[in-house]
């Protein structure tokens, strides 16, 4: 049996199509209507996702900071109570286990917000040895709120006006106590409301009535995948083998300013000697053909990639896709083929943030 989230009833009750896929252990609606329709929803007016599937841990303790500041490439320092950061937790080979959400609720008090909760885990107890930290499971359900109307839903109820890009803050919305982070992964402005599962239902049902007139509805994890991939976000099947946060394009939440965190030795070396491989974004030329993950990418004759993951664009209007190449064909512009279905299609690689590559929406 598949595990269910707080909103199961609900997904249940809107006509949930069911995500099926090869280990993928969650009833979780991949779409309701189709991925067209609710693609421009979120892009032209509001939708909200079910990500209950992502952990919520609970870290607290005089050494939580100590221990983040190991285990995370970002640099805590940056941030303070109230704001989140963005990260990777890295093993000693700089292999990427996670990357992650980190809320920073007050003084000696953190939320991590992920996807790999067991090995997660596991690796966080295991450094906080002989540490005064305490890790548990949050235990949150969570609805993400995304789309230009998200914050006049919102404002009829809370002070939303207040949350400036990733930062957060407990609220009530209507009788509902609420954790508001003003985070998302569809490019758009919007919002993740954490409540505990004895809420979740009452939060579906307010904002579906405080949204009426927008017309919100829920959108399917098919949807959200799409809505991230036009930005450039990225997901756990982009981490190809061998890659860190550098050939991702993650170098920029590295921070090798900090005193030591772990892998930070092998991303120095890496750095130093240059990287072989680079995660890209590409478009193909005929609209029509929409790669698939492992897709071979192809220069001529050989092969020097392979697709990570892709989709049609509805707002941008392009088949697009990620991929790892070698290094020397990893320059905007470079023209490839793509191998699909044993045809071969040309693909030229671009900057990998097709939708509002300014990120005017998503900070707005």
């Amino acid at each position: 049996m598949k595990l269910q989230t707080p909103f199961y009833g609900r997904h249940l009750e809107h006509g949930a199509q069911w995500l099926e896929a090869p280990g993928f252990l969650w009833q979780l609606p991949a779409v309701y209507t189709s991925l067209e329709k609710e693609s421009l929803m979120v892009r032209e007016r509001v939708g909200f996702i079910d990500y209950s599937l992502q952990y919520t841990l609970t870290i607290a303790g005089r050494d939580a900071f100590n221990l983040l500041q190991k285990v995370l490439v970002n640099d805590l320092r940056k941030i303070s109570p109230g704001r989140a950061i963005y990260s990777t937790i890295l093993n000693e080979a700089a292999t990427i286990i996670d990357d992650i959400v980190l809320l920073w609720l007050e003084k000696n008090l953190f939320l991590m917000v992920g996807v790999r909760k067991q090995p997660v885990y596991e690796w966080l107890k295991k450094h906080a040895q002989g540490m005064d930290v305490y890790i548990m499971e949050a235990g949150y359900g969570l609805l993400a709120l995304q789309g230009p109307k998200s914050r006049d839903i919102l404002q009829k109820v809370v002070d939303a006006k207040d949350l400036s890009y990733y930062s957060h803050k407990q609220d009530k919305i209507n009788d509902i106590p609420a954790l508001i982070a003003r985070i998302g992964f569809t490019g758009e402005l919007g919002y993740e409301l954490y409540v505990y599962p004895e809420y979740a239902h009452s939060l579906w049902d307010t904002i579906m009535e405080l949204g009426k007139e927008c017309g919100v509805a829920p959108y399917g994890l098919n949807t959200g995948a799409v809505l991230a991939l036009e930005k450039g976000y990225l997901r756990l099947v982009d981490f190809y083998e061998g890659s860190t946060p550098l050939e991702i394009g993650l170098g920029w939440t590295v921070a090798f300013d900090k005193e030591d965190f772990i892998g930070k030795d092998v991303l120095l070396k890496k750095k130093s000697e240059g990287l072989k491989t680079k995660l890209v974004g590409f478009e193909v030329s005929d609209p029509q053909v929409v790669a698939s993950a492992k897709d071979n990418l192809i220069k001529e004759g050989r092969v020097v990639g392979q697709v990570t993951r892709a989709a049609y664009g509805f707002a941008i209007k392009k088949s697009v896709g990620l991929g790892w190449v070698e290094i020397e064909h990893a320059k905007e512009g470079e023209e490839l083929e793509l191998e699909h279905e044993n045809k071969r299609t040309k693909v030229k690689l671009a900057r990998r943030q097709w939708y509002d590559p300014e990120n005017k929406k998503v900070k707005g």
